[in-house]
């Protein structure tokens, strides 16, 4: 049996980037975001060709737990929510706030960790309007993949830089350079995502006025003022 080549297996993620890229915004997101915006630096990608297929893979995978809460309803909300990590608590909560503030916690969900899936099956089972959803959910996807790709392009300019620093340094040093970057790159972002998780449940806990809130409040009153 013929062993399958690298050169065979790179050249058909070549070919098929963009699908690929596609589905991984689909399925994973993050971490996709990012390689593509580090291969966007090295020239693999057009731009507005990967923001597309970044955009169509996230905002299709907001609108499929959106479809399950709005056709599912409260047997959604029992099976996908409440039994999860969230927990019945933080998940009643969650479902109270976002009655008075659907916009912003649509939006900040987005970008945490943990929540969203949880947030977009609760806009669904408590019928948000197709409008407003469709509104919401583009600009909290479009402003995480750019951040994401922001963030990669600027990983992709880091490793050219390093590149050219250690020419005359050994391969192994390189690597490991390397490899402290991307683990850095991929803890921020992880972290970042963590501490908005952490921020919003405060907020929903104690009704305090966090940082999360204000931008929250922000991107709500420029959604109204749109109406």
């Amino acid at each position: 049996m013929e062993i399958v080549s690298t050169n065979s297996v790179l050249n058909l993620l070549y070919t098929h980037r963009y699908i690929f890229s596609f589905l991984g915004a689909l399925f994973e997101g993050t971490f996709i975001m990012l390689l593509a915006g580090v291969l966007y630096k090295f020239g693999y990608f057009n731009f507005w060709g990967l923001m597309t297929v970044l955009l169509a893979g996230y905002f299709l995978n907001g609108l499929f737990w959106y479809l399950l809460g709005r056709f599912g309803g409260n047997k959604v909300l029992e099976k996908w929510v409440r039994r999860f990590r969230v927990g019945r608590k933080i998940s009643d909560k969650l479902e109270e706030y976002f009655r008075d503030h659907s916009v912003k916690t649509l939006f900040i969900t987005r970008i945490t960790y943990g929540f969203s899936m949880y947030a977009f099956i609760i806009a669904g089972a408590l019928k948000m309007s197709w409008k407003k959803f469709l509104s919401v959910s583009f600009a909290a996807s479009l402003t995480w993949i750019l951040v994401m790709i922001g963030l990669g392009y600027g990983f992709g300019a880091s490793y050219k830089a390093l590149s050219v620093i250690t020419k005359s340094i050994t391969f192994g040093l390189t690597v490991v350079l390397l490899a402290v970057i991307v683990l850095a790159s991929l803890s921020f972002i992880y972290w970042l995502r963590y501490f908005a998780r952490q921020k919003f449940v405060q907020d929903l806990e104690n009704h305090q006025n966090s940082f999360v809130r204000k931008i929250g409040e922000l991107i709500s009153k420029s959604f109204n003022n749109k109406k």
